[in-house]
């Protein structure tokens, strides 16, 4: 029997992924946005994404890509860390020094842990440095060591615009919307950039670029060894007989399928 030269990942591979650790940096995870609240408001109760209409939430939403899009946090100077679908109330108040030194004294009850995500990317702080210091002692408390050093806003108004369309622009397609794990505990996503569960792409190996371009249908997409990863089958020709055979491929190898070469 002839053996099949396709590359691909062996399944003996999974017991070399790095144990899912409770919380953790993972630099291929969606970054982590902390964000200050805004004098600016809607004058009605609103998602706080949409309450808040200063400068800088203009940038975040002139920025932002679907496909990269940074899991959000807002600091309120009243709630503490909200999460952006949370409905609220317009309201009046800034972070002073002391108020800040008061969530600080308190911080359990304004970090809402359920909030944070488990695994993170790069993350960002933008803000005044009262509001920094703030996010600062949160991350501590949330993360302890396990993140990389945050980057974070400085300067006059326009200097940090421009330093979060920076970091938005910058960032890489992210692993979206979990739907189960391999056994070890490394989570299996429905999407990944423009790589979605169900869609059909075009397979071309970098590694075998001799072989001929082929239909995958996405299954699933992870984190592996190499990268990320997506669990596709794709449609071989075994003794001129069409066969769809599963695969584990580089997201790289996979193309939109108008792609596809004739």
């Amino acid at each position: 029997m002839q053996r099949d030269s396709t590359p691909m990942l062996s399944t003996t591979q999974l017991s070399l992924f790095p144990i899912a650790a409770t919380l953790c940096h993972e630099a291929a995870e969606p970054a982590l946005l902390l964000m200050a609240c805004s004098g600016t408001k809607l004058d009605r109760d609103a998602r706080a994404i949409d309450l808040y209409q200063g400068v800088m939430y203009e940038s975040y939403r002139a920025h932002v890509r679907s496909d990269a899009a940074p899991r959000v946090l807002i600091l309120s100077a009243r709630h503490g860390f909200l999460q952006p679908n949370t409905e609220i109330a317009p309201y009046d108040e800034r972070m002073s020094r002391q108020r800040a030194d008061q969530m600080m004294a308190d911080l359990p009850n304004y970090l809402r842990p359920a909030a944070w995500p488990t695994r993170v990317g790069s993350v960002m702080l933008a803000g005044g440095k009262e509001y920094r210091r703030v996010m600062r002692a949160a991350l501590a408390r949330r993360y302890g060591p396990t993140l990389p050093v945050p980057q974070e806003t400085s300067g006059g108004i326009g200097m940090q615009r421009s330093q979060l369309g920076a970091f938005l622009d910058g960032l890489k397609p992210a692993f979206r919307d979990q739907i189960g794990q391999h056994a070890n505990g490394t989570p299996i996503y429905r999407a990944y950039g423009w790589i979605e569960a169900g869609a059909v792409s075009t397979l071309l190996y970098r590694a075998a670029p001799a072989l001929p371009a082929r239909q995958a249908r996405v299954l699933s997409v992870f984190n592996g060894p190499s990268g990320p990863t997506a669990d596709v089958e794709v449609e071989e020709f075994v003794r001129g007989r069409a066969k769809i055979c599963p695969r584990w491929v580089n997201v790289a190898d996979l193309h939109p399928s108008n792609e596809e070469q004739a």
